[in-house]
């Protein structure tokens, strides 16, 4: 993650972009939600770190699949073993471009949407998510929620009792991004 940092923070200085206009993730918190008739799952992360260049519209995430904590700490192995082989794909990373045009200059709220890459259990789908871009102060604040098909990343339920999770899941993504300062 650092060395992406690095990269994109020397891309954006050779560019002649100002360090200003390079945000980075202080808190982050992700969420998921599956609901059936079986259980309701729920997790939280606080591992995704947003990285933010306004200038050119560039947000990358990257999560640590380990770093969702469940309820229970069966369901939190259940998903890390059997759901996510989180072992073998320890990270889901989102690389896209926000498509309208944010100032962040001045404080205020903006609806975006975002497009690109999500990489997700070794699979890349392209997405396009809506969400909120808040600019207060020298923060941007980016929220999201948007919805993931498992199938789309080729995730099985390998529940024998019944579908235990559903076929998509409700992720959130609520971030407070800071000035990035070397």
């Amino acid at each position: 993650m650092k060395k992406i940092i690095l990269l994109l923070v020397m891309t954006c200085f050779a560019a002649g972009i100002s360090k200003a206009q390079i945000y980075m993730g202080k808190e982050s918190l992700i969420t998921f939600f599956s609901h059936t008739a079986v259980e309701d799952i729920d997790a939280k992360n606080t591992t995704g770190k947003p990285v933010l260049d306004a200038g050119k519209g560039d947000i990358q995430v990257k999560v640590t699949m380990k770093g969702f904590k469940f309820k229970s700490g069966m369901m939190e192995q259940h998903f890390n073993d059997n759901f996510m082989e989180s072992e073998k794909y320890p990270h889901a990373i989102f690389k896209g471009k926000i498509n309208e045009k944010v100032d962040y200059s001045k404080d205020g709220e903006t609806k975006v949407t975002v497009t690109g890459n999500m990489e997700i259990h070794g699979v890349t789908q392209p997405v396009t998510m809506e969400g909120t871009i808040t600019v207060k102060g020298k923060q941007v604040i980016i929220d999201s929620k948007f919805k993931i098909k498992l199938a789309d990343y080729k995730i099985e339920d390998p529940s024998i009792i019944g579908k235990k999770v559903a076929e998509s899941v409700d992720v959130t993504i609520k971030s407070t991004l800071e000035p990035y300062k070397k």
